[in-house]
């Protein structure tokens, strides 16, 4: 999928050499051209990247420029640092920078990432995306593994077709998956009115979209898809106003949702419903009976209408649990609120004090550039590529090698770098940086891909790495 990209220089500082005297003789010192984020091979599931690094010259930089995916170069302001904002395209991209000076010396920076999602966790089964081809492995009583049959699958099994996946995501039983061309498949125990005159399908079955998807959420009884225009399409269970249509009423197959635009991330709660805009707005619809809907007040009415979270700026990505939500700042902070009786919302407390109506701090992180979230549990990714986790650890789903509930931020053992996350829940999965996946938390339905629960652990408190075929 194509896209022209669009360029944002934003001035953080002043060119290196301003102000210095030449140096003497010729200069034939090419300027050092960084590039910050995104990091080598990481993969982001929002649909914008932001390029943040920094030029450097002993003479200055005269002109900058930027390209992604080989399209044409967009100039822009040369400065000590800088943030370039573009679409990326479903799977592999690459952004290029390049520096010149007054003597055309030149420096180039290339930076490789995925757009797309390699990992996802259900209430009892896994999946995860590899070159391409998806694989999945544990419960499947509800056909959610996508093979021709039904029987439980300790361990990752290849699902024959699509066969260019790009995305994937879970429901508690079912999956859903999006292909390179934009097209949507699911399959599983799915919302009533995602598939035409279907509520399930043991294997892939395309959704009918207008146009190409490029994200989507599975929340408790209904489902988001992000197109590729910005504006979202909404189907399921809505007696909360969780598909945000102005009304509590059924629908017949994927309905736009109105007043929604530029959009590039959306997630889902069990009842609740969230979107994330390109200039940084959180939208929040559906219920609201543990605050998720963060607008200060608890109620059991429904919310059918998207409203804007206040309190909120410069937000970069959004995650969902059950019944709360996390939000990612452009200053790299996280910010919490809706349930948090198991201590999801990361500010120290749980129980009766756990919940907040509104956004609160998360406590002891900073520079994280993703945020996931399930069930009762969230997680942070820092640069560069350290994993943290908080909230319900009963399962020991948080990977901490302990089942101790944890209200502020833990880290995740024995990863090394990370470069995808998939929050299950009762379980956990990571990619390394290295290519190798790792899984932690429950085993009940074998969703760990190590080994049956009769041969082993019922759980595991630490990554263990999943070995595919």
């Amino acid at each position: 999928m194509k896209t022209p990209h669009r360029a944002l220089a934003v001035l953080l500082g002043a060119i290196t050499a301003c102000g210095s005297p030449p140096e003497p003789g010729p200069d034939t010192q090419a300027p050092v051209v960084r590039i910050v984020s995104p990091r080598e091979g990481q993969v982001g599931a929002v649909f914008q990247v932001r390029v943040r690094g920094g030029l450097e010259d002993d003479r200055g930089v005269e002109r900058a420029s930027w390209s992604l995916n080989g399209e044409a170069p967009v100039a822009f302001t040369p400065s000590a640092s800088f943030t370039l904002e573009g679409i990326p395209r479903l799977g592999d991209n690459v952004v290029r920078v390049e520096a010149q000076d007054a003597a055309g010396n030149t420096g180039v920076a290339e930076v490789r990432f995925s757009f797309g999602g390699e990992l996802a966790g259900g209430l009892s089964h896994s999946a995860a995306v590899r070159d391409g081809r998806l694989f999945t492995w544990g419960d499947n009583g509800a056909g959610q593994l996508g093979l021709a049959e039904t029987s439980r699958q300790p361990r990752p099994t290849l699902v024959p077709e699509p066969t260019r996946v790009r995305v994937v995501v879970t429901g508690a039983s079912s999956t859903l998956v999006l292909q390179e061309d934009g097209s949507a498949w699911a399959w599983g125990s799915l919302p009533q009115g995602l598939l035409p005159e279907r509520e399930a399908a043991h294997v892939p079955t395309r959704i009918p979209t207008p146009a190409p998807v490029v994200g989507a959420a599975l929340g408790g009884a209904h489902a988001l898809l992000l197109l590729a225009d910005g504006t979202v399409l909404a189907a399921g269970a809505n007696g909360d106003g969780q598909l945000g249509l102005g009304t509590t009423e059924a629908v017949d197959g994927p309905t736009r949702v109105p007043g929604l635009s530029g959009i590039i991330r959306v997630a889902a709660g069990s009842e609740h419903s969230v979107a994330l805009r390109a200039d940084g707005a959180v939208f929040v619809w559906g219920a609201n009976d543990d605050g998720q809907l963060g607008n200060g007040e608890v109620d059991d009415a429904p919310h059918p209408e998207p409203f804007q979270v206040a309190h909120l700026e410069r937000v970069v990505d959004v995650a969902a649990g059950r019944g709360h939500m996390l939000a990612l700042g452009e200053d790299g902070r996280v910010r919490a609120w809706g349930l948090g009786t198991s201590g999801q919302l990361g500010h120290g407390k749980s129980g009766m004090l756990g919940s907040r109506a509104q956004p609160v701090d998360v406590m002891e992180l900073s520079g994280v550039e993703a945020v996931f979230a399930s069930a009762h549990l969230s997680f942070a990714l820092t640069s560069p590529g350290t994993l943290w986790a908080w909230g319900q650890n009963s399962n020991a789903q948080l990977g901490d090698g302990s089942t101790a509930e944890r209200p502020r931020p833990v880290q995740v053992q024995g990863l090394g770098p990370v470069r995808a996350v998939g929050a299950g829940s009762l379980h956990a999965l990571a990619h390394a940086d290295t290519g190798a996946c790792f899984a932690w938390g429950a085993n009940g339905g074998g969703q760990l891909g190590t080994n049956a629960p009769s041969e082993g652990a019922s759980r595991s408190a630490v990554p263990l790495r999943v070995e595919f075929p």
